[in-house]
């Protein structure tokens, strides 16, 4: 990704390097890729007006920070059912409504990208940002959420494409359009609401061909226009991403899912592999070196599959981390059910948007 692009919001900003989502990034041996502290988890739109930048398009979140997730009970919630499964990617989590899906996302998404044309448009500016998936899914991805929470867990495509996604890890070229599209000062304030470039955002206030720049330019219209706030979240709030990663968090130090992965680790050293947890093994630095798995990979992957089935660890995991998350919701009922309210007025304003 070249000079230009930004995240649309910054909803999703460290929340890639804290969910693991065993996800293989393009080998830095083969791939120049600019580096970023912050990246979304969301699709991300071409926006060459924009600074590169964990910016929010419209400011910052709502006023809520990470100690309105209370804490509630120090003990751990009882994990009533625990179902004997290989995967939970076909399986609700309790957080799955409070949180954009893939579906949301690529509307919002849509959305967002056809109201900066509109506003753009009525400063006499023909610009179209393109809508950029963050790569294709794998075919048991779930459809209920983003992230998938227990990493891969699909023996058959764990066995062909080991800890990468499927078809392996494609590539990352700037289209032949962006590289050439001219971008001129006026629509870079039309844009963004500022023509400093230290700032990725601005008041405002500016003419331009006789009509006055909204505050945060074209983009910050968008976020309001989906969010009801020109510094209002466009994908999940802060809250939501808090609640979901402290109950990642739980349910993978809780003392059930602990012993389920030293049963796992055990069974993986019977096949000559010393890894601690799940999490090692998926995270291994050594799956980022290459395109596509190596035989090493696939036979650490396999076994993995195998002792995950022999020892249920995704069934024991998945129950333990639904209840965290039913405690985190219930103790944090009332803003949980604002941000369920604001996801179902947000994705109503997006198909407004796309039904002009």
């Amino acid at each position: 990704m070249g000079p230009g692009w930004i995240a649309p919001a910054r909803a999703h900003c460290g929340t890639l390097n804290s969910v693991i989502l065993y996800r293989v990034a393009a080998p830095k041996e083969i791939v120049q890729v600019s580096r970023r502290s912050c990246r979304t988890a969301a699709s991300l739109i071409v926006l060459p007006l924009l600074l590169v930048g964990c910016t929010s398009a419209g400011g910052e979140h709502p006023k809520i920070n990470s100690r309105t997730v209370r804490e509630g009970a120090q003990t751990p919630p009882p994990a009533s059912a625990i179902p004997t499964i290989d995967s939970a990617n076909d399986k609700p989590l309790p957080l799955d409504p409070y949180l954009v899906n893939p579906r949301q996302l690529s509307v919002i998404n849509k959305a967002y990208a056809k109201s900066i044309s509109l506003c753009m448009a009525r400063f006499g500016f023909t610009y179209r940002p393109t809508v950029e998936s963050p790569g294709p899914r794998d075919s048991d991805a779930p459809v209920t959420r983003i992230d998938g929470r227990f990493g891969h867990q699909s023996a058959r495509l764990m066995a062909k494409w080991g800890y990468h996604p499927e078809g392996g890890v494609l590539a990352i070229q700037s289209s032949p359009e962006e590289s050439t599209r001219k971008i001129s000062p006026d629509m870079v304030v039309a844009g963004r609401g500022s023509s400093d470039p230290g700032k990725a955002f601005g008041p405002g206030g500016q003419i331009i061909n006789g009509k006055t720049v909204p505050y945060h330019g074209c983009m910050g219209e968008a976020v309001k226009e989906l969010t009801g706030s020109a510094d209002g979240a466009l994908y999940d709030p802060q809250i939501a991403i808090d609640v979901k990663l402290k109950t990642l968090n739980e349910s993978q130090q809780d003392d059930r899912t602990k012993a389920a992965f030293a049963k796992w680790s055990q069974c993986m050293k019977i096949g000559g592999f010393a890894y601690k947890d799940p999490l090692a093994a998926g995270g291994d630095p050594q799956w980022r070196k290459t395109y596509k798995p190596t035989a090493h990979e696939l036979k650490v992957a396999t076994a993995d599959a195998a002792c995950r089935h022999k020892n249920n660890v995704v069934g024991i995991w998945y129950a333990v981390d639904f209840s965290y998350q039913e405690k985190a919701i219930a103790a944090n009922a009332t803003t949980m059910a604002r941000v369920k309210t604001d996801l179902e007025s947000k994705m109503k304003a997006a198909m407004r948007v796309l039904a002009k």
